[in-house]
């Protein structure tokens, strides 16, 4: 089964995160994520791109399970293909929308941000962080995302306090753009990025690698400490018991 899948819809390109369950971002989903995205920029007659997921949610966020069989020396391959991964979609020279479908959650929600613009599914969806509850450092990248998208006022309630918020006080705090229909989401998406595409030219390409130049910039020079400081949390027995103990949970809470 291809964990990441892409088709021609409405004029844009759909790549869709389908892995059968909650499209949780292990290193097998990360790497087709991003040769996703190095395959979109190197086409020479670029379109619109639609980033959606099938099923329930969009993103679960890491595939924590996957994550603590990892060593650090595991980790810190994992995180630097993460992080190139998210910064080859926040690069594409192409509009992008994200289709939320479902929830986006931490790394789920870090892959969201990489978009120009989100839509998010009307209903009992979740979007937001949770790595600092359970103990977990963010990467750099996160940080310039959340800055550059997150309105100020909401930044600490996201990022701190790990809240998450249902799909309106997610346009209210800048993470989307509008709320749809969910029989609505991708046709949306789809013309949305089509219209975006549609002036000739590299006029688009050229402001938008502008706009994020200077936090890519910051991306970059972050990373190493950035990696260290993750590295660390998720090496911590203490920070791993807290995550293991929070997955059983979760587990005991879906068996009923």
């Amino acid at each position: 089964m291809d964990l990441v899948t892409r088709e021609t819809r409405g004029g844009a390109t759909v790549v869709r995160l389908a892995d059968g369950k909650a499209n949780t971002l292990g290193r097998a989903m990360v790497e087709a994520l991003a040769a996703a995205a190095h395959d979109l920029a190197r086409e020479p007659r670029g379109g619109g791109v639609v980033l959606t997921g099938a099923g329930r949610a969009f993103s679960a966020g890491l595939d924590l399970g996957e994550v603590l069989g990892f060593d650090r020396s595991a980790l810190r391959s994992f995180l630097d293909l993460f992080e190139d991964m998210t910064l080859a979609w926040y690069g594409l020279p192409r509009p992008v929308v994200a289709a939320l479908n479902g929830h986006a959650i931490a790394g789920g929600a870090v892959l969201a941000l990489t978009a120009d613009f989100r839509l998010a599914a009307a209903g009992e969806l979740k979007f937001g962080f949770t790595e600092v509850p359970l103990g977990i450092s963010l990467p750099q990248v996160v940080y310039e995302l959340v800055k550059g998208q997150i309105n100020p006022g909401a930044v600490n309630r996201w990022l701190l306090q790990g809240e998450t918020v249902g799909p309106a006080e997610a346009v209210a705090a800048g993470f989307a753009d509008r709320v749809v229909a969910p029989e609505a989401l991708e046709a949306e998406a789809c013309a949305w990025a089509a219209r975006l595409a549609a002036p000739p030219g590299p006029a688009y390409a050229v402001t938008k690698a502008t706009l994020r130049a200077e936090a890519r910039r910051r991306m970059e020079a972050g990373r190493a400490a950035g990696c260290d400081a993750f590295i660390e949390a998720l090496g911590a027995a203490d920070v791993r018991a807290h995550i293991a103990a929070t997955l059983e949970a979760l587990r005991a809470k879906k068996r009923g």
